[in-house]
């Protein structure tokens, strides 16, 4: 449909919405439109990769700020971002398949919500700690932001796009079907944005 071409088209946007120096290839598993079985479930399980790296750390987040180590955090901060980076290219590999191009329609609303809120909340903020580590006040806000979008909106949306793709592919036993939440989210109130 319209919808998905569209939808696919502003991923690409969000993938290579990146500083300068980062732009030539932030993928670190190549996106792949119309995938077969093997490439959903590589994508799925990079996405799995990824949300891991970011959930770290998040979850060290706190002590690298009372650390005051700027360097330290910034460099913690510069791997997050890479693994943040690729999750629009696993994004757009599982929004382009073909089953999902009418729906359903939590898939549709997932993609759609991924699409609204991951740069603003996640890429953004991660750069805005790289650019200046040393303001702790900044820095907290940054954390504080990415938990609860991350929380309320990237995480569920991914855990809905997962599982979708892994049983509409026949592997929902072999690859992740639920997105693993960083540990702010025990304590984040959250109305699900996209109904399952």
């Amino acid at each position: 449909t319209s919808t998905s071409s569209t939808a696919v088209l502003a991923l690409a946007a969000v993938a290579s919405a990146v500083p300068h120096q980062k732009r030539q290839n932030t993928c670190i598993v190549q996106t792949v439109m119309n995938p077969n079985t093997d490439q959903v479930a590589a994508s799925i399980n990079q996405w799995n990769t990824d949300v891991n790296t970011v959930n770290s750390f998040l979850n060290n987040a706190p002590n690298l700020i009372a650390a005051n180590d700027p360097d330290a955090l910034a460099s913690a901060t510069m791997t997050a971002l890479t693994n943040a980076q690729d999750e629009p290219c696993q994004l757009m590999t599982l929004a382009s398949q073909p089953d999902f191009s009418d729906g359903p329609a939590a898939f549709t609303c997932a993609v759609q919500d991924l699409m609204n809120v991951f740069q603003q909340h996640v890429l953004d903020n991660l750069m805005n700690i790289i650019a200046n580590p040393g303001d702790t006040a900044s820095v907290q806000s940054a954390v504080d932001d990415i938990n609860g979008f991350r929380c309320c909106n990237v995480l569920p949306d991914a855990s809905i796009l997962w599982l979708d793709s892994a049983d509409d592919n026949g592997i929902s036993n072999q690859v992740p079907i639920a997105a693993a939440r960083e540990d702010a989210c025990s304590s984040i109130i959250c109305t699900p944005f996209c109904d399952t």
